[in-house]
C-alpha cells in the first residue's frame, strides 16, 4: 500500500500521534507527533509489525492487546472506527495513558486495506516545574512528591477528602531486585527505573491522589476511593502495568517489577500508622515471591 504525498504531509502536521499498518499489521507510516509522544523515531518502527509489540499495549487492567487483542485488527477486521483510552510504552520506560482512535482504510468498497491509528496523551495532571514551592516539595529525580511534600500536601488533601465522604487507601511499593539492577547495569539505569515506574504511577492515578517517593526504591501511593475493593483492583493494575513495562540502556533491555501492599486509613489511627501496617504487608508480598500486590481489604 502506498500512501500519498499529500496525505503524508496533512499528518504531520497533525499534533495527535498518527500511524499508519497495511492489511499484514506493518507499520508504513509514523508521524512527527508519534515520535515525540512515544520517543520512538519513525526509522525505529517503519517496516516492523504491529505485532512485534513494540508500543506494547495494554488496556486499563494491565492486558496485553498487540498480540491477542489488537484493537486495530478489529478494526480492519470490521470496517469500522473505534475509540479508546490504552496506555503505550514509552521509550523512556514508562507507560502513558493515551486516547487512541483507529479508522479503517477502505478499499473498492469492501476491503480494508489498512488501519490510520491516532493517538493522544490522557493529561491526568499539570506539572509546574518552574514553581519554587513544587520544586522543594517534589524529588527532583522522579518528579513525584518527596515527604516534605507529603508531610505539607496530606492534611490538606485528606481534609477536602473527608468532606467528600471518601476513604482513604495506602499502597506501599518497592521495586523488586533494585540493588541487583544497579549492580548489573550501573546507578544510571537505576535511576532510569525508578523514573519509570514514578511516570507509571503519575500517569494511572489522578490529581488528588498523592504520590510518594518514601526512600531509596519505596513508593507510597495515598488515594482516595469510594469502595474500599478499590485498592485491590488499583494495587493490582500497577503491578501489572510495571510487570509488562521495561527500559532501554546500552542495548539492553531491563525489565522490573513491584512487591506491594495495601491498607486503609482506620478511625482514630493516624496516616504514618497506615503507612506502616501497609509496608509490612509489602514485605509479606516479598516474602510470598515478590511481583504482587496484597492487601487487608
Amino acid at each position: 500500500m502506498t500512501i500519498d504525498k499529500n496525505l503524508t504531509d496533512l499528518l504531520n502536521d497533525l499534533y495527535e500521534g498518527v500511524y499508519i499498518i497495511d492489511k499484514n499489521r506493518k507499520i508504513i507510516f509514523w508521524n512527527k507527533s508519534a515520535e515525540e509522544i512515544t520517543g520512538y523515531k519513525a526509522d525505529e518502527v517503519l517496516g516492523k509489525s504491529c505485532k512485534d509489540n513494540i508500543l506494547m499495549h495494554v488496556d486499563k487492567n494491565g492486558n496485553e492487546l498487540c498480540v491477542n487483542a489488537c484493537p486495530m485488527v478489529f478494526v480492519m477486521n470490521n470496517m469500522v472506527a473505534i475509540s479508546d483510552e490504552v496506555y503505550l510504552h514509552h521509550k523512556s520506560g514508562y507507560r502513558l495513558l493515551v486516547k487512541v482512535k483507529g479508522i479503517p482504510i477502505i478499499e473498492n468498497g469492501n476491503d480494508s486495506k489498512g488501519v490510520i491509528e491516532l493517538f493522544t496523551p490522557v493529561i491526568l495532571d499539570v506539572e509546574h516545574e518552574k514553581d519554587l514551592l513544587n520544586l522543594a516539595l517534589k524529588d527532583s529525580l522522579t518528579k513525584v512528591y518527596n515527604r516534605k511534600g507529603f508531610d505539607f500536601l496530606y492534611p490538606i488533601r485528606q481534609r477536602e477528602m473527608t468532606l467528600l465522604k471518601l476513604h482513604t487507601g495506602i499502597l506501599f511499593f518497592d521495586i523488586d531486585d533494585f540493588k541487583k539492577i544497579n549492580d548489573t547495569y550501573g546507578h544510571e539505569a537505576g535511576d532510569k527505573v525508578l523514573y519509570a515506574v514514578a511516570q507509571i504511577f503519575i500517569k494511572s492515578l489522578r490529581h488528588e491522589d498523592i504520590i510518594v517517593r518514601w526512600g531509596g526504591e519505596e513508593f507510597v501511593l495515598v488515594i482516595f476511593i469510594k469502595e474500599l475493593q478499590n485498592i485491590k483492583i488499583i494495587g493490582n493494575k500497577l503491578i501489572k502495568l510495571v510487570e509488562s513495562s521495561f527500559i532501554e540502556y546500552n542495548d539492553n533491555f531491563i525489565k522490573f517489577t513491584l512487591s506491594g501492599g495495601g491498607t486503609f486509613l482506620k478511625d482514630k489511627e493516624t496516616i504514618v500508622q497506615a503507612i506502616h501496617r501497609a509496608d509490612l504487608l509489602m514485605y509479606k508480598a516479598k516474602s510470598e515471591g515478590k511481583n504482587r500486590f496484597i492487601c487487608d481489604i
